[in-house]
């Protein structure tokens, strides 16, 4: 079984100055050029402000989006909810809004839901035990899809979240850029979640915590490569990366820096 490697929605696109996570205005282009460029899937996402216009809040967009994955050989597989980073998880207008995000996603037959858990909803060492009944409502309502929680929670500490959780469905989702930059070791880390990882979004930061061109910042790629082959990852990969000048150039030198770690 090959790993899936994909990227995020409009990283293929040219996003504003200093928008790195931007949803593209052309985001039917975007399957077209995923599947030129040899990509899997395309991970789709939501705002943290909700955007009326983003197509997971259409019945007949998401349909398009089936069709096109369809058209254009891509699997669907990954949705990140980036409105929880603005909106607290715990509060129940956000859970409502979850609910909502579940059913359309249901119908898209996706397999992933990751919650990047920072900034509003932030889950840390100290605090997880607050977010355990957020997570087990979120879980009713998940059928078949599984919860991804993206953080900087230590193994320790998250291995015993999903204890109190008591769900296979809850795994966690791996970030190479986001590890970086904590005190902590972050390959170690990555040995001590490697059997709760479920994903692994790939990017580098600098020492300013800034998106930099993958093997330019502070990520040692050779020794994350290491670990998953010594454990033999069968999981998928997310690009979550810089654009640079050319966004499609970008993307074709980072797939080629992936397939070659992973030769």
């Amino acid at each position: 079984m090959k790993n899936l490697i994909g990227i995020v929605q409009g990283r293929l696109s040219i996003s504003p100055k200093n928008r790195l996570q931007f949803f593209p205005k052309n985001w039917r282009k975007e399957f077209e050029l995923a599947n030129r460029v040899g990509f899997d899937f395309i991970e789709f996402f939501t705002e943290r402000k909700k955007n009326k216009s983003n197509p997971v809040w259409d019945v007949k967009k998401l349909d398009e989006y089936i069709k096109l994955s369809k058209l254009f050989n891509l699997r669907i597989l990954n949705f990140c909810d980036d409105y929880v980073i603005s909106n607290s998880i715990r509060k129940k207008k956000t859970q409502n809004y979850l609910f909502k995000l579940l059913k359309n996603l249901h119908r898209l037959n996706v397999k992933n839901l990751i919650l990047p858990m920072y900034g509003k909803s932030n889950l840390t060492n100290k605090n997880y035990s607050q977010y355990v009944t957020t997570i087990k409502n979120i879980i009713k309502n998940s059928k078949k899809i599984k919860i991804l929680i993206e953080s900087n929670i230590a193994p320790k500490e998250f291995i015993d979240f999903k204890k109190k959780i008591n769900s296979k469905k809850v795994l966690f989702l791996f970030d190479t850029g986001n590890r970086v930059n904590l005190k902590r070791d972050m390959y170690n880390d990555l040995i001590h979640l490697y059997e709760h990882i479920e994903h692994i979004h790939i990017k580098d930061k600098n020492l300013n915590k800034q998106n930099v061109k993958l093997n330019t910042g502070l990520v040692n790629f050779n020794k994350i490569f290491q670990i998953l082959k010594r454990n033999k990852y069968k999981k998928n990969f997310t690009f979550e990366t810089t654009r640079g000048n050319n966004p499609i150039k970008t993307a074709k030198n980072n797939l080629e820096f992936l397939k070659k770690k992973l030769s």
